[in-house]
């Protein structure tokens, strides 16, 4: 006969539950940070690519005002993607999930397993499928309980973390980098917002840059 589970199934059951919930909500947040975070970027990039670009082709005695105020705007937003990339300085949503649900797991996964140190969680079935790993996956018991396929709670949860994330990343894809990049920028638009701001560089605080994530989140 073999050694019964003393919380039957419906522990292993509630971990891989709630560890599929936190790994999903974690990539779920991560994705949304890096398209919303990696859209903008790649979005300031082509801009002030082009900007650049037109602003060399117009520096010229006849056109150099046109080219100073392309040239300013093209600074602008080249400081506006370094203070992007220097993180925003109100933590959106997803930043506070991408900390939380590391913390939240950890504290489970402590609790769990001072409280079910030696307690088998889960069992193989044939048992012969937990050969030749069945006393790694019985430990610390290994002796006593792998002869059983049975699983201890140290274990399981490093098995259901791996599985709920690759579950996690196949469900959800992470965005291409065409999906990041967007639609390629207007030159029309850039040089009528250089005409709107008379040439000046308009200031781009971290709060600015923030809240500019904060949208997409």
């Amino acid at each position: 006969m073999g050694a019964p589970l003393p919380f039957g199934p419906w522990l292993a059951v509630l971990t891989f539950t709630l560890v599929l919930i936190l790994n999903c909500t974690l990539w779920l947040a991560r994705r949304h940070k890096t398209a919303s975070s990696g859209a903008r970027r790649a979005q300031l990039t082509a801009e002030v690519t082009l900007l650049r670009r037109e602003a060399a082709k117009l520096n010229t005695p006849a056109t150099y005002a046109r080219c100073a105020k392309l040239q300013r705007l093209a600074n602008a937003k080249d400081k506006e993607l370094a203070e992007l990339s220097a993180g925003p300085a109100v933590p959106g949503v997803a930043d506070r999930l991408i900390v939380l649900c590391p913390a939240v797991k950890m504290l489970l996964a402590c609790a769990a397993t001072l409280l079910l140190w030696d307690s088998p969680v889960a069992q193989l079935v044939p048992r012969s499928l937990a050969s030749p790993l069945g006393r790694l996956l019985a430990f610390p018991k290994g002796s006593d309980l792998s002869s059983y396929g049975l699983i201890a709670i140290t274990p399981w949860l490093l098995i259901v973390d791996s599985a709920t994330d690759a579950i996690s990343k196949a469900v959800f894809p992470a965005p291409t980098p065409a999906q990041l990049a967007g639609p390629a920028p207007e030159l029309e638009a850039l040089t009528r917002e250089a005409e709107a701001g008379g040439g000046r560089i308009r200031p781009v605080s971290r709060a600015a840059a923030a809240a500019s994530v904060a949208a997409g989140n």
